[in-house]
């Protein structure tokens, strides 16, 4: 992992995930620290190479980290999949883009005006991220290749497609610029997916600014933010979801209380709030990436409880939900997932429901899709 010494210092420190397939390129401006570290890529990426072949690739790559180090890159890498038996090749780029103290904070939908504007032959949108809203432009670019660069040995016109995510970072004057390009167009829905899924792993930590860098993290393991010895900062009260998202949480814990029909004294003030699943907590992520709503009825009467957790069961199964367990005298909660093929208002969902008989009380606890594994959103240009 290598940090760009020619990338801006952010006023927060940014992390975000790559697979592994990925290979990184060393952006430092040390020619002699970088040649030797981009013979040791050359190998790892041929390694059945000769040296002829690794030297030209190091000759090629030194201009193209100029490049990037003088853009203020902070992350370049690219991988070389085999689909189907054909080469396959993206490459994937991050740095950060600071408007200075005379700008305000960021907005996303003015910004994706700006882009749309500028570039009115390319396709814009605003899209929701874990980490917040992003303006992604689309745009198909022609470049011609000189036949050294060709698998043919002749010069060739190619059309790159290209993927650039601007996410203005919350409350700042700064914006985190991702850039995706591909030549390979036939793998274009297979690169927009891969791509959709980095930048959903974006992290704004909220660590005051102290000499940080983009860092991506490797291999399925955590890695923090490079920054100083600055103290961490305490972790936040859990923050009430979107409106919309917590509209859908009580839809969706108002139809299992339909389908419970069970009498007893609701808990107040309940409230639907953040939270970061499972799944992402293993692979060391931290911001929110989900919703939750947990509510209870208490003062049940036991006796109701097997006629109601059957309705309820009913209700699940003839909803598209799938039913993984039941309850019993061990309060072992009953629990239930809808898939991607059940309706729109459910899908992503879990809930899980637990009963406390010697307390008389029923405790249920409703999950919402996590975001960072969810697809683009339906229609987009981007994935």
């Amino acid at each position: 992992m290598a940090e760009a010494t020619g990338a801006a210092e952010p006023e927060f420190p940014v992390t975000f995930r790559v697979p592994p397939a990925f290979h990184e390129i060393p952006l430092i401006d040390d020619v002699d620290i970088l040649v030797e570290e981009l013979r040791f890529l050359a190998i790892e990426v041929y390694p059945e190479g000769s040296n002829e072949l690794w030297f030209a690739y190091v000759a090629m790559q030194l201009q193209a980290v100029e490049d990037m180090l003088a853009a203020g890159v902070s992350y370049a890498g690219f991988c070389i999949l085999d689909i189907e038996g054909q080469r396959s090749t993206a490459s994937v780029t991050a740095s950060l883009i600071d408007g200075g103290p005379q700008v305000r904070a960021v907005d996303c939908k003015e910004l994706a005006a700006q882009l749309a504007e500028e570039s009115p032959k390319s396709e814009v949108e605003v899209v929701e991220l874990a980490a917040g809203e992003a303006a992604v432009r689309i745009t198909p670019e022609a470049v011609d290749l000189p036949g050294d660069m060709t698998d043919s040995g002749r010069p060739e016109s190619v059309t790159i497609g290209k993927i650039a995510v601007f996410f203005p970072i919350p409350g700042q004057r700064q914006v985190c610029l991702f850039e995706l390009s591909t030549p390979c167009m036939d793998d274009w829905n297979l690169y927009s997916e891969l791509f959709f899924n980095i930048v959903n792993t974006v992290e704004v930590t909220g660590a005051p600014s102290g000499g940080a860098v983009l860092v991506p993290a490797r291999d399925g393991a955590a890695i923090p933010p490079v920054v100083s010895s600055a103290a961490a900062p305490e972790k936040a009260a859990p923050e009430p979801p979107a409106l919309e998202l917590t509209k859908k949480l009580y839809w969706n814990s108002s139809r299992l209380l339909d389908a419970l029909a069970l009498r007893g004294r609701m808990e107040q003030n309940a409230q639907p709030f953040t939270i970061t699943c499972d799944a992402c907590t293993a692979k060391g992520l931290h911001s929110s990436c989900s919703a939750q709503h947990d509510w209870r009825i208490e003062e049940i009467d036991p006796a109701a409880l097997p006629a109601a957790l059957q309705r309820l069961t009913a209700y699940l199964s003839g909803g598209g939900w799938s039913v993984e367990a039941s309850a019993g005298e061990t309060a072992q909660p009953l629990r239930a997932s809808a898939g991607v093929d059940a309706p729109a208002g459910v899908a992503g969902y879990s809930v899980s429901v637990t009963e406390y008989v010697a307390e008389r009380r029923l405790e249920v606890r409703l999950v919402s899709p996590c975001v960072r594994s969810a697809p683009a959103p339906e229609g987009s240009t981007f994935g």
